[in-house]
């Protein structure tokens, strides 16, 4: 305790200790003599520019850069003009002013990297003194010029340089001055002799320190402290005013009977602490003083320069590295001499305790009657965080440890992240790394910073050592370090192009997280085009890599990789950008080489650019399109000749591809055309452009009758659509005695139930009774309902006893209707049921044996003899001709090859609950929560999106792909086991093919079967403990779900239902779930057609396959099954093949995205 507390200096309340970093590593023959310092806060990189022992003309100034250990990072000699000051950015980049005031930027290791000037005045006026200095908005610059005014640059990052007004009577360069940072704005603050000015961007302000010593005639150096809120001012008369920076408070004022001007004064205040004090250095003498009189001195023996540091100064000589700080608290509560802290005793306690004394009972019994050991540990754990000598760490945190054995509820928080931060910092520390960072400043700085900083110094081990150990998120921590390592790599350029990628694919391959074009783009800037092409084949996004390939000029491969990637708008990206780079020939040229962009560029043309279309067409004699095209155009034409001069075009067009038809029909919309006008002209019916339809039916409803007929006959209009027109326009017109002619003139090719109707509709049942008797049996008894003769209605019925037609006159009857009439009816349906009876059972008789033959031929075979404990979401990969499913809780992805017999799997971090294929390749996963993408060759797993953030207990359950590439998944609570689970906690997802998520709905116990009817307008969904399988109407270009209804409901024995599929015939089958079956469903009529039982009860799932999708693949689980069920059912969890259904699938759909 002696040795710790050695190098304690007391200062008023506080102490203050001086600590040795390091011996310095660096061979400095005359030390820092003559040599312009700069070193980077937070235990960074120092910079030296010295000038040669012996000037000639040939000699050149050295510029270098070390580590804080003294560690050669960089030398070379200075070629460009005299600078002035030297200083580090926030990112540890090196900023040397000139003297003409451009300021050069170099890397760490002295390459580099850019330049900018600080304007003209600077120019012509020349730089006197500048300062490098941090603020809210990054790292900035201040100049002062020989012409005593001021330049600012507050973020070198985004520069505008600000010009600060002139001080009144500033002749000379002041005695000093320093930049303030306050409310975001920031300020010049400068001393003319006795008077102090504050600088803005708009005005020059005197300031007058409060209570500064009278006996002051100049200022003669100022310090602001690393915060910005504290100020210290030295005068010619040997006196130190520390005040606050916006000189509005007075915090002391020392006298320290030393009159020379100090070479630098910096502040040394611990965070949180109430003890100010300042650090002044002469060239012999090193001075902390504070509130009180007293001061501490020491002596230096050798050339140094302070770096102020955010809780303490770091002090740099030609031999050694110290840090002079404030004593913490906690440090001073235990170490200090007969201390009777609680941290103290629990020390005292565990070093009694190692030496088996019976003292260490004594001191503990103390501390817990105080109550007071959670605050013993608090105080160990802390000042071992404050602690640089590992030793003096481990003691402490084995008292800590120790304490923590006698109570029952500390949390292990604060001690296991000290243990954790302690082993970082003991690592950066490290004489051959030399990043000096305290626990003060790591906590400051954070994990990240302090990552990036490892990685600025091409520490990669080091850095991925950390992001380990600290669990760092992978695309935070080792992803980050690896990219980084690899555009480091791809600028050595004295390796092959070859061995850096393959270096690069290697080392990067199970990474998660990590664009691959972001590394070729860094290989281009170096001018590796090469290298950047062959690493953009490991970037799998097609959208990442089709830029960069336009940026270098590779547009034939960027148009191959966006036709493969399946994406239109990529392929837009990259037909747009040829069409702007090259000359017509050469762009038609090339997209005539890719059927593909040939074809999405036609669709562009047909919205955007038509006259191109047409060029395209020309160019390929495509004349069957040409002549579509003139079609199209002739429809915008406003003038008739025009309108001619163009179809008829086409109907060359039409003739020279052989398309007899498109002719035929183009010659007779010129023909209708000229009907039309001369119509207009005649009868000044305005019919032009009217189909020929519309014009018939103007015709008919204007009584040109004559003029229709004579249509009717030179088109050869269909009888049927004829009689229909001319009805409906008499029908408007209502023109009853034209109609009945018009019936009365021959047979009608549409029945007379029309007349009927269209008689009924305009509310003239008159009319409509004329016309009934002439309706045919078939349809006598709609035309007697139409026009509300219900008797009659009955009699034709009754007459052609038909049960179903008697049930509709029936249906229409009204409490009102005559008894006898009831009767007779219902007389007459009893005996239509009975025979319709007889005739049924016949027919049920003929198909229960045809059902018998199927089921006869019906085979169930176990294919994959594997166990999954829940296998599920079978998917047929028809290319691959491969069984794709998983296994839940196994949590992996199988692929089953039926001719090997051979399985491939990939193993997932948590429960899988579905992996669907994608068009662009690979696969999308259900992982957790998470969708995710899974490269199968290379075993990556990347995240797409997260659902259900609020419910962490959730993970997905099964998921399929509609018809236009959307991926739908549900999801359900964790299972405490089978079916048993927190209810109404899932939810529906869809996923698209930009990767935006969507929840149609919640409340779902166990999300699991869905597939979309063959016309895609009807959605099957299984919400699994609702023993039900529901349907939804479904709009194919949006993908909503709407009108929710049951389809089928599960029938006693029948087990649950779980995954299902459809069939080719619109049928569904569902696998049931502790039913041991596949059940066949008709979604018509909701009727069970067949079941075929399998050697398992839980059976969870099933899809269509094989060479022409006749096979239907079962999979099932065995999670939940004792031995006992395991012996009877040694299949369970196994996939089987059920052939001979006499039924077939359709092919599975894939994501889109």
């Amino acid at each position: 305790m002696a040795f710790i507390t050695a190098n304690w200096n007391p200062l008023g309340e506080a102490f203050y200790r001086k600590i040795e970093l390091y011996e310095m590593g660096w061979s400095l023959r005359d030390g820092l003599k003559e040599c312009l310092v700069a070193a980077a806060p937070y235990g960074g990189p120092i910079a030296l520019l010295r000038q040669p022992q012996r000037p000639s003309s040939s000699a050149r100034p050295l510029l270098e850069i070390y580590s804080s250990s003294g560690a050669n990072m960089a030398s070379f000699p200075w070629k460009s003009g005299p600078v002035r000051q030297l200083g580090w950015t926030v990112c540890d980049d090196l900023l040397c002013i000139q003297e003409d005031g451009t300021v050069l930027i170099y890397d760490l290791f002295g390459a580099f990297k850019r330049h900018f000037s600080m304007g003209n005045e600077v120019v012509q006026n020349h730089v006197l003194e500048a300062k490098v200095f941090h603020s809210p908005y990054g790292t900035g610059v201040a100049i002062v010029t020989g012409a005593s005014r001021f330049t600012l640059a507050t973020n070198i990052d985004d520069l505008k340089l600000r010009r600060l007004p002139e001080v009144p009577g500033l002749q000379v360069a002041p005695s000093c001055w320093a930049v303030l940072t306050q409310d975001r704005q920031t300020k010049v603050l400068l001393a003319n002799g006795a008077d102090l000015y504050i600088l803005d961007n708009t005005s020059c302000t005197p300031v007058t320190p409060p209570g500064l010593s009278p006996q002051a005639c100049s200022i003669v150096n100022m310090a602001v402290s690393f915060s910005y809120k504290y100020l210290a001012l030295f005068t010619d008369s040997g006196h130190l005013w520390m005040g606050s920076a916006n000189l509005k408070d007075k915090l002391s004022e020392v006298d320290t009977k030393v009159r020379t001007p100090p070479k630098q004064m910096v502040w040394c205040r611990r965070p949180k602490s109430q003890q100010p004090s300042v650090v002044i250095m002469w060239d012999r003498l090193l001075l902390v003083a504070g509130e009180c009189k007293d001061t501490i001195q020491y002596t230096l023996d050798e050339e140094s320069v302070c770096i102020a540091e955010l809780d303490g100064v770091r002090i740099v000589g030609g031999s050694r590295h110290e840090l002079l700080q404030e004593v913490p608290s906690a440090c001073q509560d235990i170490f200090k001499i007969a201390s009777m802290a609680p941290g103290a005793l629990l020390l005292e306690a565990h070093k009694e305790y190692e030496k088996s004394s019976q003292k260490a009972d004594e001191y503990l019994r103390e501390i817990k009657e105080q109550s007071v050991l959670g605050e013993a540990v608090r105080q160990c754990v802390e000042a071992a965080g404050y602690e640089h000598e590992p030793e003096t760490q481990k003691t402490l945190l084995r008292a800590a440890s120790f304490g923590k054995c006698f109570l029952s509820n500390y949390p292990p928080e604060p001690f296991v992240n000290m243990c954790r931060d302690l082993k970082v910092l003991n690592s950066v520390r490290d004489y051959t790394v030399g990043i000096p960072l305290t626990h003060t400043q790591y906590k400051q700085m954070t994990v990240q910073v302090l990552i990036d900083r490892l990685v600025y110094r091409q520490l990669y081990p080091l850095a991925i050592e950390i992001c380990r150990y600290l669990k760092t998120p992978e695309y935070q921590g080792v992803s980050r370090v690896l990219k980084h390592w690899a555009c480091c790599k791809v600028q050595q350029k004295e390796e092959p192009d070859e061995s850096i990628a393959r270096a690069v694919s290697v080392k990067l391959g199970e990474a998660a997280g990590i664009s691959y074009s972001e590394i070729a783009a860094r290989a281009y800037e170096c001018g590796r085009t090469e290298l950047a092409i062959k690493l953009l084949e490991f970037e799998p996004r097609s959208g990442e890599q089709v830029p960069l390939l336009l940026k270098m000029k590779r547009s034939q491969l960027a148009l191959s990789k966006a036709i493969e990637s399946g994406d239109t708008d990529l392929v837009y990206t990259v037909v747009t950008y040829l069409k702007n780079e090259m000359n017509r020939g050469d762009f038609f040229m090339t997209l005539r080489n890719q059927p593909v962009a040939l074809s999405l560029y036609r669709q562009f043309c047909k919205h955007q650019e038509q006259d191109t279309l047409k060029d395209l067409f020309n160019q390929d004699d495509d004349h069957q399109e040409l002549g579509n095209f003139y079609v199209k155009a002739s429809y915008k034409e406003k003038k008739l000749e025009a309108r001619l001069s163009l179809l008829q075009s086409a109907v060359d067009e039409y003739n020279k591809a052989k398309n007899e038809f498109g002719a035929k029909a183009t010659e007779e919309e010129m023909k209708l055309l000229r009907f039309q006008r001369r119509l207009d002209e005649e009868k000044g019916e305005a019919l032009l452009g009217l189909s020929l339809q519309e014009t018939l039916h103007a015709l008919l409803t204007s009584n040109f009758h004559k003029q229709a007929e004579q249509l009717y006959r030179d088109f050869r209009v269909p009888d049927k659509r004829y009689w229909w027109l001319k009805l409906t326009a008499l029908a408007e017109k209502e023109d009853w005695e034209e109609m009945e002619k018009f019936a009365k003139s021959k047979k009608s090719p549409i029945g007379y139930l029309p007349f009927v109707e269209v008689c009924v509709k305009r509310h003239n049942k008159y009319e409509a009774k004329k016309y009934v008797s002439k309706v045919t049996p078939e349809q006598k008894v709609k035309a007697h309902l139409a026009i509300g003769d219900l008797e009659g209605a009955a009699e034709a019925a009754i007459e052609r006893r038909s049960e179903g037609e008697i049930s509709t006159v029936l249906s229409r009857c009204s409490p009102t209707t005559d008894r006898a009439l009831l009767e007779r009816l219902n007389r007459a349906r009893s005996t239509a049921a009975k025979k319709h009876l007889l005739s049924h059972d016949s027919e049920a008789l003929q198909a229960s044996s045809a059902f018998k033959t199927v089921m006869s031929s019906v085979k169930v075979e176990c294919v994959v003899k594997e166990r999954c404990e829940i296998g599920e979401g079978p998917v047929w990969e028809e290319k691959e001709g491969t069984l794709l499913f998983v296994d839940i809780s196994g949590q992996q992805i199988h692929r089953w090859n039926p001719a090997t017999n051979q399985k491939e799997t990939v193993a997932t971090d948590k429960f899988v609950g579905c992996a669907v294929p994608r068009r662009s390749g690979g696969y999308v996963i259900g992982e957790g929560r998470s969708f995710r993408a899974l490269d199968w060759e290379s075993k990556s797993i990347s995240t797409i999106a997260v659902i259900d953030e609020d419910k962490p207990n959730n993970r997905f359950n099964d998921g399929k792909v509609d018809p236009a590439g959307r991926l739908f998944a549900g999801t359900m609570a964790m299972e405490e086991r089978p079916t048993v689970l927190e209810l109404k906690q899932g939810s529906l997802f869809s996923l698209n093919q930009d990767h935006i998520v969507v929840k149609h709905f919640n409340q779902v116990d166990i999300s699991n079967g869905l597939d979309w009817s063959l016309d895609h307008n009807t959605f099957y969904y299984i919400d699994s403990l609702t023993y039900t399988v529901e349907a939804f109407n479904y709009d194919i270009n949006t993908g909503r779900i709407s009108n929710r209804r049951m389809v089928y409901k599960m029938e006693e024995g029948e087990g649950i239902p779980d995954g299902m599929c459809i069939d080719a015939d619109g049928r569904l089958w569902v696998a049931c779930y502790n039913g041991g079956r596949v059940i066949q469903i008709d979604t018509q009529t909701g009727v069970r057609l067949q079941t075929v039982k399998l050697p398992v009860d839980k059976t969870t799932s099933c899809c269509f396959g094989g060479r022409d999708y006749s096979d239907l693949y079962v999979t099932s689980a065995c999670k939940g099954m004792d031995e006992a069920d395991m012996a009877k059912q040694p299949q369970a969890g196994c996939v089987f093949r059920i052939t001979g259904l006499g039924a077939k699938g359709v092919p599975a759909n894939s994501f889109a995205g």
